[in-house]
């Protein structure tokens, strides 16, 4: 699972399952979605804050939790749906008063009770954290040179792994295409003086559709090493996985606070 504090946590595309016009919406009455999805985010992690300090020695970091934020928090299924329906919730809030339309208003009432809900479930459930975060990687450096391989369209992404085999969030996709007798070269950006402390290696993911993304390499890359594509071509190796897991669960009192 990614962490809440990783870039793209949300995108356009996870609310399109709940709202398939959004994207038409969004253009007609130019609306910025991802604005919208940010100030969600936000809003959200504000009240995560106020519960985890409330939570006081239940979260075995809160010594430290002014200083690390929400970096160790793992976005849960419902954390999910809850950032979803907030920003869903803001969407239509603007979408009603700029035309005073009533379905924006069936809408906009509509999500803001998934919202309790979804809210409801992901503190009853507890906040899931991680003792050492690997977070999202940004999007990697790709790069062609002289090879073999035809000419496809090829599609990269990278992951953090730490010791003890944990694996983050995948990075954004980066594509490029690859004319004949070529190849490419990959390199993490954030290159070895900005990876994560808990990062001990890294993997890569490439596929000639963007559907179909898989690892590549069999051992662990080391940090700051550049993977290249071998004369063999597109290993056909597992697909990625969703993040860490939490190694702990932060109990919050079903007392929540609303507003």
């Amino acid at each position: 699972m990614a962490l809440f504090t990783d870039v793209q946590l949300i995108t356009p595309q996870d609310l399109l399952p709940y709202e398939s016009s959004l994207l038409q919406i969004a253009s007609t009455h130019s609306i910025n979605l991802d604005q919208k999805i940010a100030l969600a985010k936000h809003a959200v992690g504000e009240k995560l804050m106020l519960f985890l300090q409330d939570a006081g020695v239940s979260d075995p970091q809160w010594l430290s939790r002014l200083v690390i934020g929400l970096s160790t928090v793992v976005v849960t299924p419902p954390l999910k749906r809850w950032l979803c329906f907030e920003a869903l919730t803001r969407f239509f809030a603007e979408a009603y008063n700029l035309q005073l339309n009533t379905r924006f208003n069936s809408k906009l009432v509509e999500y803001q009770q998934e919202v309790r809900h979804a809210s409801d479930q992901a503190l009853h459930a507890g906040l899931g954290i991680v003792y050492k975060p690997l977070p999202k990687p940004k999007m990697p450096q790709v790069a062609v040179q002289t090879g073999i391989a035809p000419a496809e369209p090829l599609y990269v992404q990278v992951s953090w792994l730490d010791s003890q085999g944990n694996e983050s969030a995948l990075s954004p996709v980066n594509g490029v295409v690859a004319g004949s007798q070529s190849s490419i070269s990959v390199e993490t950006s954030e290159g070895a003086l900005q990876s994560p402390p808990a990062a001990l290696g890294w993997n890569v993911y490439v596929g000639s559709n963007e559907d179909v993304i898989t690892l590549q390499n069999e051992n662990p890359l080391s940090i700051g090493s550049t993977w290249s594509l071998p004369a063999s071509g597109i290993a056909n190796g597992r697909s990625g996985g969703d993040g860490q897991v939490p190694d702990f669960i932060v109990p919050i009192s079903r007392q929540v606070r609303r507003g």
